[in-house]
């Protein structure tokens, strides 16, 4: 069954209209009240937590070092759409947006604008400056969370997407800095109806879509120097790595797609060793595939999305397949968690792509992390990043530029802008949760209670 309604574009405003699906989906879940408090607790984690005084312009920097550096703020109150502090610092300056609305405990991103900030050249302290953009906070005692970066570059890295597209979303910025392989779990052949234009028949457009996407899957993670064979899909079907864990240990179908054999999207790989590797789609086939890709790659750390954090079921199911993977392997690694699909706010990151990524609305409990890490990006590293997500057929309408696309109306183009991977991707910064293997078990066996529930 097509879906109930076409994405309608017109080429004027296609890039506002890529995440129009997204946002019908969106809709449904509940939305994170703007009055409530971002609770994480960031004192558990390894850093220094040290105790600041707020005014109304800023506080002085009290000496620590930490590359990725978090001011605790409560917010009073705030005004218009997107209201936003800015900060200055010797390091230079950022700006975070919050939500229209937004009161209580919020986490403010340093991380640019204090550059490993110490006392002055003259022993003076230095002063962080905020400015209200629309939100103002409460003054006096709060806390700054400090935490060590860890050095990426050269670093051998596993990049673990669910979908074609997650990897560039998410950890671009990290690929391109490390010695990278980028794993993609799925085809992507599920979802929006984008080539209609071109195949009327379900089965056919699916599989179409998943053989666009996988050879995206392949070929983009070169804008970030990742070249195929190196970038690899496994060529699983979007929309079923729940359905893998739930029905194991018995084989999943491709839900939408019309393929021709259950390896088909798999074989599309250039690298010979993964295109030989035998394709089963259950649970064992996909947590087997990862660890092979563990054993291979012999990662130091490996990036993929936080179960808790995500929404998303291929995305938490990936990373539960990736814990019990790392379970099996004989190596040792970190695990760098993202979120693409935040819970409560599939509009996060927030506000225009200027703005500093930040962190994502939680107040669920512990997450396992041992620190956070606030990957910075240059100018010219974010408008790479950009370009990669233009690369990416999914993220944009298609349009044959035949003169048969309609004329989108106003409201369809403000809903699809709050949820634009255009606008939330290609950020200053990368956000990341840190775990240790002990952590990720954790995380894993927390996951799968509230799945019991």
């Amino acid at each position: 069954m097509r879906p109930a309604r076409k994405i309608i574009v017109a080429t004027a405003v296609g890039l506002l209209l890529a995440a129009l699906l997204a946002s019908r989906q969106a809709a449904a879940q509940p939305l994170f009240d703007p009055r409530s408090d971002y609770l994480y607790d960031l004192d558990e984690m390894t850093g220094e937590h040290v105790s600041v005084e707020v005014d109304e312009s800023g506080f002085l920097w009290p000496g620590g070092r930490g590359e990725t550096a978090l001011l605790k703020l409560r917010l009073r109150k705030s005004r218009g759409q997107e209201p936003a502090i800015r900060m200055r610092g010797p390091g230079g300056q950022a700006v975070q947006f919050f939500e229209k609305g937004a009161q209580g405990v919020r986490l403010l991103d340093l991380s640019r604008v204090v550059d490993n900030t110490g006392p002055g050249s003259d022993g003076a302290a230095v002063r962080i400056g905020l400015v209200s953009e629309g939100a103002t906070w409460q003054t006096g005692a709060t806390r700054l969370h400090l935490f060590s970066n860890p050095e990426v570059r050269a670093r051998r890295l596993l990049v673990v997407a669910p979908h074609p597209d997650d990897a560039e979303i998410a950890a671009f910025g990290v690929y391109l800095s490390g010695d990278s392989d980028v794993v993609t779990v799925t085809a992507g052949d599920a979802g929006g109806w984008n080539f209609d234009s071109l195949v009327s028949e379900e089965g056919e457009h699916y599989r179409l879509k998943g053989w666009v996407r996988t050879w995206d899957s392949i070929t983009v993670p070169y804008f970030g120097g990742v070249a195929p064979g190196r970038a690899r899909n496994l060529g699983f079907y979007d929309a079923t790595l729940g359905a893998l864990w739930e029905r194991r240990p018995d084989a999943v179908q491709p839900p939408l797609a019309k393929i021709d054999s259950p390896e088909y999207y798999r074989l599309l790989n250039v690298d010979p060793v993964l295109k030989a590797r035998p394709f089963s789609s259950t649970w064992e086939g996909l947590v087997g595939d990862l660890l092979s890709e563990l054993e291979r790659v012999e990662p130091l750390t490996v990036v993929a999305p936080h179960p808790l954090l995500d929404r998303h079921r291929d995305h938490q199911f990936a990373t539960i397949a990736l814990i019990e993977a790392v379970e099996r392997w004989s190596g040792e690694c970190e695990l760098y968690l993202y979120t693409n699909h935040a819970v409560n706010n599939e509009a996060f990151p927030l506000g225009p792509r200027a703005g500093m990524t930040g962190l994502p609305p939680w107040s669920g409990g512990d997450l396992f992390a041992e620190r956070i890490y606030s990957h910075q990006l240059s100018s010219g590293e974010a408008n790479l990043k950009l370009l990669a997500l233009e690369a990416m057929h999914d993220l944009r309408p298609f349009d044959p530029r035949d003169g048969t696309v309609e004329k989108a109306n106003r409201k369809e183009v403000l809903e699809a802008r709050r949820f634009d991977y255009f606008r939330r991707g290609p950020r200053p910064n990368e956000l990341f949760f840190v775990l240790d293997e002990e952590g990720a078990g954790r995380l894993r066996e927390a996951f799968l209670e509230r799945l019991a529930r």
